[in-house]
């Protein structure tokens, strides 16, 4: 399924799932790929017959929960979320995707409060921090201020990458924000320096390339800066 050889998986685990209707490593898998397929209907009835089988299953209902989210029924993914809760409640996980929930729905203050709990739940997860990031960036200012809390959300970013210095989004995600944050062309270099310690983590060429891209991207930005004599990448 990783190499993208669909029908030779999905051959696979119709035929697990012949020697062992009950195999549940098996519906979740190919529910995973069929939401790659695009087929989130067959998805949610692999996902259903999971949790038939096995109640307890947290994964299938995560999983269900985002095919509900594909499918925008809002209701059924806070629905199986809240199962999620009642099985464990002090995981990380079910907070993460509470809080995805949340941010999709445009409430960014319950979706950081989640992002939050999960963090305290698995201070190693470098997820929630990543989110709660994106929360506190698309948070409408208040109090007199006309900004969002950039210095907060580049505090989290880079939590993010302390707890797991192989998380790609969190490279990508403060790469960004630092930069739009750059008062200077030394501070506009930094970034180059966070994307060479990305590149030295990447685990799949997508993540090598995608880092790659943004900065030659940040370089010939600085290049141009620095031709036309200006001291920052502001072109105001």
């Amino acid at each position: 399924m990783d190499g993208s050889k669909h029908d030779e998986a999905e051959l696979l685990f119709a035929e697990a799932l012949s020697l062992d209707s009950s195999a549940s490593d098996a519906l979740l898998h190919r529910a995973n790929l069929r939401m790659l397929q695009q087929r989130a209907d067959d998805a949610k009835s692999d996902l259903e017959a999971c949790i038939r089988l096995f109640p307890n299953n947290l994964l299938a209902r995560l999983r269900l929960a985002t095919v509900y989210m594909a499918k925008e029924d809002l209701i059924g993914a806070k629905r199986m979320l809240e199962q999620a809760a009642e099985n464990d409640p002090e995981s990380s996980e079910v907070h993460c995707y509470r809080g995805e929930m949340y941010f999709a729905e445009g409430d960014f203050a319950s979706a950081k409060e989640e992002f939050e709990k999960a963090m305290k739940c698995d201070p190693h997860n470098p997820t929630p921090y990543v989110n709660a990031a994106l929360a506190v960036v698309n948070t409408p200012p208040s109090g007199g201020a006309v900004m969002p809390d950039v210095n907060e959300a580049v505090r989290l970013l880079e939590k993010a990458v302390e707890v797991d210095p192989m998380f790609h989004a969190a490279y990508v995600q403060l790469g960004q924000m630092k930069l739009s944050m750059a008062t200077d062309l030394s501070k506009a270099r930094e970034v180059i320096a966070l994307y060479d310690k990305g590149l030295e983590y990447c685990r799949t060429p997508e993540e090598l390339k995608d880092i790659c891209n943004m900065r030659i991207l940040t370089v010939a930005q600085i290049d141009a800066a620095h031709a036309l004599h200006m001291e920052t990448l502001n072109m105001q």
